[in-house]
């Protein structure tokens, strides 16, 4: 569904194929609209090729060089970077309005593809990201409040369809229970929408939810490989799984995924649809994941009577099979099987 509905996004702006690209490779600092902001560029930028463009804004007091410095690894996944500076310590309106002038720029004389464009706030920054992110000019396909949580408002429709949501805090922030809020505020309201906590944290970077969150960043920009998920704890071993599920009593679920699911629409709707739906995570969780290519256990594969990938198999306590769902995985249906196996079967936000 996200691939296809990419297709039809606006294309925000494409530099001519064969152009010099007006920036310097790596970092640089620049200035646009009466606002000073740290660019990052990914080394061989190819104008004929699309990327994705990341703005982020820093916290009060923070720095445009502190906060690309943060995300300066994503030019290596074909992120543009770019981290402005407010004109005093925090954002206000006329600051965002000259990000926006800034946007209206950078995707003017870069090659930014369709729906990939990504929006971050740290504190202050995650308290003015909404007016920027909801903003329907720019069709932003994610947003991540950090530090921080959505407050209330007004949200596009198309985000429905087009927008994920994540909130990142620490555990000890006091800005955790506004991050923890935004699920609820914005659920039923975007495409999908989380919060993740990092425990003994305080009102700080949350580094240690950075692999994830630079997962899930690449799911909302649309890019897919079969197996690369990390909606669960997944472990590689069935034998060592169908071990602990015998010794703490609890159910599990074998995803099979092979390399040819590259062009599976089945496989890219499981991993970042079905796996991303609230109940499928809640349930899923409380059971042991196994994720698994197919290549390398066609002996189980073909154990399970499975016809095809991608299959996900859910299993009892005691091992036998409880539901085999193959192809077309619906989340009511996966959701349901996992249930059925879970001990907590209360639905999240219930």
């Amino acid at each position: 569904m996200l691939h296809a509905m990419l297709s039809f996004c606006l294309l925000l702006g494409a530099a001519p194929e064969g152009k010099e690209p007006p920036y310097p490779a790596g970092s640089s600092a620049q200035e646009h609209a009466g606002l000073k902001f740290q660019l990052v560029l990914p080394q061989g930028y190819d104008a004929a090729k699309p990327y994705a463009l990341f703005v982020v804004l820093h916290g009060y007091g923070g720095t445009e060089t502190g906060m690309a410095d943060s995300f300066a690894t994503l030019a290596e996944r074909d992120f543009v970077v770019c981290a402005p500076k407010s004109t005093a310590e925090g954002w206000d309106d006329g600051d965002l309005q000259k990000v926006r002038e800034i946007l209206r720029h950078l995707t003017k004389v870069l090659s930014i593809g369709p729906g990939r464009l990504h929006g971050l706030g740290f504190s202050n920054g995650g308290w003015n990201l909404a007016p920027l992110v909801f903003d329907e000019e720019f069709a932003f396909a994610s947003a991540c409040w950090m530090a921080a949580g959505f407050q209330g408002g007004s949200v596009p429709k198309r985000a429905k369809k087009a927008l994920g949501a994540i909130a990142l805090a620490g555990s000890e922030d006091p800005n955790r229970g506004a991050a923890e809020g935004t699920v609820e505020l914005l659920r039923d309201k975007v495409r999908s929408v989380e919060c993740r906590i990092q425990p003994g944290l305080g009102h700080e970077f949350p580094n240690e939810l950075m692999p994830y969150y630079f997962y899930w960043l690449e799911v909302m920009d649309g890019r897919f490989t079969p197996g690369r998920d990390a909606s669960f704890q997944w472990s590689d071993d069935p034998e060592a799984a169908s071990l602990r599920m015998a010794e703490e009593k609890l159910g599990g679920f074998f995803y099979f995924f092979a390399a040819e699911d590259q062009a599976s629409a089945d496989a890219r709707a499981l991993q970042h649809e079905v796996f991303f739906d609230p109940l499928v995570r809640c349930y899923g969780e409380q059971l042991v994941a196994v994720m698994l290519e197919r290549k390398e256990h066609e002996e189980l594969f073909q154990e399970f009577r499975l016809k095809a990938t991608p299959a996900v198999v859910v299993l009892k306590k005691d091992g036998k099979t409880a539901a085999a769902l193959c192809g077309k995985i619906k989340a009511g249906a996966l959701a349901k099987a996992l249930r059925d196996q879970a001990k907590n079967k209360k639905a999240p936000g219930k």
